[in-house]
């Protein structure tokens, strides 16, 4: 046997026999006869009061079956993608957070890198998730390490009694780009079960204008190396049992990808290997007032990076424990407590050693509302222990007030921290095992305002916030000339964000329109260099905003998207920056239904208005681009 296949051997092994322990989601049961057996509800709705949050079901991921998540984030929330290029790696930061401090979930569980501590969110399909929450602001006390800047937290949605089921939809576009999405389910009373695929393929042979190249006019050059394959396969499988429910899923992702030169690079050869392994399995008991919930989850993630000089490859293994308790003790309170334990570790050319890490937790959650059910609080705590030795507790606190009809005074404060990454502590000759965690003082405050009138509705929400990060991990020279990491900086982020949504019907006529705006200082107040104290954070834009509206007459809809980047910073001392960008996308979607099945033919075009822009500096991106697609629904 290939020794490289023993471990996903023993991932799927450990998929079909081991005995299932946790639950990242709250449910409540309900009778047999409903088709939706379970209401799925994460612990951030329960036991996260306060916070500002957006929720994406299925019907608002429709649109995006054929896009990543980083695509869908750029347009639907105030975080700030950080995209290398249409095939490139693409990763989060919110409210002036760095790149590990949001946390990205898959069915409760953080499946960010132990050794970058990051999430490539490129390699993540949006058709393989039916339900996206994005959780601003952070709640280490519910969901662990890393959660400073927000959380993201991606679900897929069973429901039972729905028969045979097909979801189908085939794209192809510029720069030869084409892919397809597929879904079969079947489901009766006690069963739930699907499996989905994905694939998708593209040269990327886009133009671009070389701003670095002499002279005027700047010359037109083509994008090379710049190729890319993906393939997913996601397998679910749930039983109903009486009061029970067992459930398995297994994600299986693969990506190749060139990695184009830069625009200070005549050409490349490098190129990259991802691929991952995810399995959960679990078991839920309802009763009247208790759910009980045992879950586990193995994720196994390899890298191979080839260019001429170097062929390296690294490996991760995660395996996470969790079992948690739900108490309803009666309509006014609620308790949740749980224990969990993870264990880390990885294979590199970087490391000297085989790094491995332990850890075990203890959480617990209680939420208080008054009579009338016009203030709700919580209050949570979680103490994590990392190889025998405890950090300092994460603690949050969080209300919400109703001071008139559905209308909302929100108020959220908590403490909270993230680890540092194998990279950080073990990397060869250049890590610090000494690092200690980053810890954060997190506040924020917001109004919620819905309006609802019999053929419109308007929602408005803004929120003010402010973080302070201490013990900041930074890489940075030392005396000898080698970058290694230290905690040596404090950080202090604040601003707001607004997010307004309207909608309105008139007979076959709707018009919908929604509007995210994000305004996000963060500068240092402590640093090893005093004249970055006060400088704006890389990479973390002044502004940043995304907006669409929709009109729809019977079942022909016209979309239009944009959104609006802010110039950024690429220096610690603030004196070279990116320009500002906004980009526009059009689509217009025709929709037949023939009895139980429902055909979407679509077109749309990209980069609508041809912006000229980077993201990250010296990584252009492409100008206008169409895409043409077919949506199959049978029995939805």
């Amino acid at each position: 046997m290939n020794i490289a296949m023993f471990p996903f051997l023993l991932v799927l092994i450990w998929s079909l026999s081991s005995y299932p322990i946790i639950a990242q989601q709250d449910s409540l049961y309900l009778q047999d006869h409903s088709d939706t057996i379970l209401i799925q509800q994460d612990r951030l709705p329960d036991f996260g009061q306060g916070h500002n949050y957006t929720h994406l079901n299925s019907k608002a991921l429709q649109h995006y079956r054929s896009r990543n998540l980083a695509e869908v984030l750029q347009l639907e929330s105030t975080l700030f993608v950080k995209n290398y290029g249409p095939n490139g790696i693409s990763t989060l930061s919110g409210r002036g957070g760095g790149a590990s401090h949001t946390a990205v979930l898959w069915e409760g569980f953080n499946i960010q890198s132990p050794m970058l501590g990051q999430a490539d969110i490129s390699l993540l399909p949006a058709s393989f998730v039916d339900q996206i929450t994005i959780q601003y602001g952070g709640e280490s006390a519910l969901f662990g390490n890393s959660s400073i800047g927000g959380a993201i937290y991606l679900n897929t949605q069973s429901k039972f009694n729905k028969q045979w089921q097909f979801s189908g939809n085939i794209h192809g576009g510029s720069f030869e780009n084409w892919g397809q999405e597929l879904k079969l389910s079947y489901s009766n009373h006690w069963y739930a079960g699907s499996i989905r695929t994905q694939y998708r393929s593209a040269t990327n042979n886009y133009l671009f204008k070389d701003v670095n190249a002499f002279g005027t006019p700047k010359p037109i050059k083509l994008q090379n190396n710049s190729k890319l394959k993906q393939f997913g396969l996601l397998q679910e499988h749930i039983f109903k049992i009486k009061q029970h429910q067992i459930g398995v899923k297994n994600w299986y992702q693969n990506s190749f990808r060139q990695i184009p030169p830069t625009l200070l690079q005549d050409s490349s050869k490098d190129h990259q290997k991802d691929a991952s392994l995810r399995s959960v399995v679990h078991w839920k008991w309802f009763t009247n007032q208790h759910v009980f919930q045992a879950k586990s989850a193995l994720f196994l993630e390899s890298l191979q990076f080839i260019n001429d000089a170097i062929n390296s490859n690294s490996r991760n293994l995660s395996s996470i424990t969790e079992w948690n308790h739900k108490w309803y003790i009666n309509d006014h309170h609620r308790l949740h407590w749980g224990l969990n334990y993870s264990f880390f570790t990885a294979l590199s050319s970087g490391y000297q050693q085989t790094p491995q890490q332990h850890r075990a937790a203890l959480f617990a959650a209680y939420r208080i509302s008054t009579k009338h059910k016009k203030w709700h609080t919580n209050i949570s705590i979680r103490e994590e222990i990392i190889d025998g030795k405890p950090i300092v507790p994460a603690v949050s606190l969080g209300s919400f007030w109703s001071f008139y009809k559905q209308w909302q005074l929100k108020i959220h404060l908590s403490h909270n921290y993230r680890l540092p990454t194998f990279n950080d502590l073990y990397w060869n000759t250049l890590g610090n095992p000494d690092l200690v965690p980053e810890y954060s003082w997190n506040s924020e405050l917001g109004i919620h305002l819905p309006f609802d009138w019999s053929k419109y509705a308007l929602k408005t929400s803004l929120t003010g916030f402010c973080n302070l990060v201490n013990n900041w991990i930074l890489w940075s020279p030392n005396s000898a000339g080698l970058w290694r990491p230290d905690n040596i900086d404090q950080v202090l982020a604040r601003g707001m964000e607004l997010n307004v949504s309207f909608g309105a019907k008139w007979n076959k006529w709707g018009l919908s329109a929604q509007g995210n705006y994000a305004y996000t200082l963060s500068t240092r107040t402590k640093a090893k260099e005093a004249s970055t104290i006060g400088k704006q954070l890389i990479y973390t834009p002044f502004h940043n905003a995304n907006g669409s509206i929709s009109i729809q007459y019977h079942r022909t809809k016209l979309r239009y998207q944009h959104s609006f980047t802010a110039a950024r910073f690429v220096d610690n001392l603030n004196t070279v920056s990116l320009p500002f960008f906004h980009v526009g996308h059009l689509r217009l979607e025709q929709q037949v239904i023939v009895q139980k099945a429902s055909l979407n033919i679509y077109f749309q075009l990209n980069n609508l208005w041809g912006e000229d822009y980077q993201i990250v500096s010296q990584r252009p991106m492409p100008w206008q681009q169409i895409e043409l697609g077919l949506q199959l629904d049978i029995g939805q």
